[in-house]
């Protein structure tokens, strides 16, 4: 156990609080709507969709100082044990979205009684009270008067129209149920040491032998969650502004005509922003032959029929476990692919790739980039750190990646990785680090030929 001194820390991590808040009022009094929202304020505010990297820095350090500081002056054991019971608030949000309860309040506003809830959902009306007082009391609904309950600023996210319901589905159903199983997988003599991707909690829950990617494409019930987690992984995005890289990375240094091949790249949610953002650049997008086919056939003939009929994005299948990509390319962009799999598997995926490569062509993995909770001296790390007490690596402020690298675990067997790590995946299928492009919540790994 390490002591550290604590004196000056509380008001430390209060000033960045204050700090921090005062960038945050700044930006919505910039805004086109310049009040700050409550939280009972159900309608987007203009500033929910802002991409500024100092808007978003601000927030991640109120978040990790206000987790921090709460965590240096409770008692300890009056924190552990609220983080022992903290799986009953995914538990609630699972019943919730199960009984569409989000969209039920949207019929009154001004919020409905738990027994009209009650009528609507068949579920008693007691207990349904009792669900949504303890979302209300974490900030999710809002509690008008005694047993009246109101959607807010965030429940109307869980709105069965909103991508997130899906997302939400995926982590309070298979994923939550399997985490159930991870003690034991670990515990485990054979399977705890392995990372084979048939061998994980998913599997234990499930009980099926393969992978949670062949149940997804091989079965009836793994082809609906199949279908719910593509929707959710559109929430995923949003929530996480994974679109940060169409407008952090300087794509327009490419230069005219450059080619970008968006590997693994689904039905092209990247590629579809890259084709409108920069007009010039050639697209190709690459997966598996049903999504392609869905591609090209539904989602470009709706979003963006300029670029086919341009001929700015050409669509081809792969499995870029046995094939290599279209041939010289400027850019081979990977966004959460190797996350997925295990390290000779993703050795494999990037020497596929480094065969068709030409010297003036990179490859950019768009991950996220774990970082350690421990401080070093500034130059040692390719991150810029948090500012002090708080913990580097912004502590609750960029919790999300933690929580996914848990996810992998038990889901695939799989990993969110530091930048040594995709240091040595990409020595290992012969290819030159060259750049971190810090995007402030995930990251761009740049590789290139030797």
């Amino acid at each position: 156990m390490v002591s550290n001194p604590v004196h000056g820390q509380i008001s430390a991590l209060a000033a960045l609080i204050s700090d921090a808040t005062k960038i945050v009022e700044a930006h919505f009094s910039a805004s086109s709507k310049p009040l700050v929202p409550s939280l009972e304020d159900a309608s987007e505010h203009p500033v929910d969709q802002e991409l500024d990297s100092e808007l978003r820095n601000a927030i991640q350090i109120i978040e990790g100082a206000c987790a921090q500081l709460s965590a240096t002056v409770a008692r300890p054991s009056h924190t552990i044990v609220n983080k022992l019971m903290g799986f009953y608030e995914p538990a609630c949000l699972g019943i919730v979205l199960t009984f569409k309860i989000p969209d039920i309040l949207e019929e009154k506003p001004a919020g409905m009684h738990i027994s009209e809830i009650a009528k609507k959902t068949g579920l008693e009306e007691r207990k349904i009270g009792r669900i949504l007082r303890l979302l209300a009391t974490k900030h999710v609904f809002t509690e008008v008067s005694e047993n009246v309950f109101a959607n807010n600023r965030l429940s109307i996210q869980l709105l069965s129209d909103n991508h997130i319901s899906s997302l939400g589905g995926h982590f309070t159903e298979e994923c939550i149920r399997s985490t159930c199983f991870l003690a034991e997988v670990l515990g485990d003599k054979e399977w705890g040491p392995s990372y084979s991707a048939a061998q994980t909690a998913f599997n234990k829950w499930s009980k099926q032998d393969g992978t949670m990617f062949a149940f997804i494409e091989n079965t009836p019930e793994g082809r609906k969650l199949g279908a719910r987690f593509g929707t959710g992984m559109m929430g995923w995005g949003t929530a996480c502004q994974g679109h940060d890289v169409v407008h952090e990375f300087p794509w327009e240094e490419l230069g005219d005509g450059a080619t970008v091949c968006d590997l693994g790249g689904g039905v092209g949610n990247i590629t579809l922003q890259l084709a409108k953002t920069y007009p010039t650049l050639q697209l190709k997008l690459q997966d598996l032959p049903e999504t392609i086919k869905r591609a090209e056939n539904q989602v470009w003939p709706e979003k963006c029929p300029e670029a086919i009929q341009e001929k700015r994005i050409v669509f081809k299948s792969i499995d870029f476990f046995k094939e290599t990509p279209i041939a010289g390319c400027n850019v081979y962009f990977l966004k959460n692919i190797i996350h997925d799999w295990p390290a000779d598997d993703c050795i494999k995926i990037l020497s596929n790739v480094r065969k068709v490569m030409e010297p003036h062509s990179r490859i950019l993995l768009h991950e996220y980039i774990l970082q350690d909770a421990c401080r070093v001296p500034d130059e040692q790390t390719a991150f810029k750190q948090a500012p002090a007490p708080l913990l580097p690596n912004y502590g609750a402020g960029r919790i999300r990646q933690y929580n996914l690298d848990l996810n992998m675990m038990t889901m695939l067997n799989s990993e969110e990785r530091g930048l040594p790590d995709f240091i040595r995946l990409g020595a290992a299928a012969g290819l030159r680090f060259v750049k971190l492009w810090d995007l402030g919540e995930t990251g761009v790994v740049e590789f290139q030929l030797p």
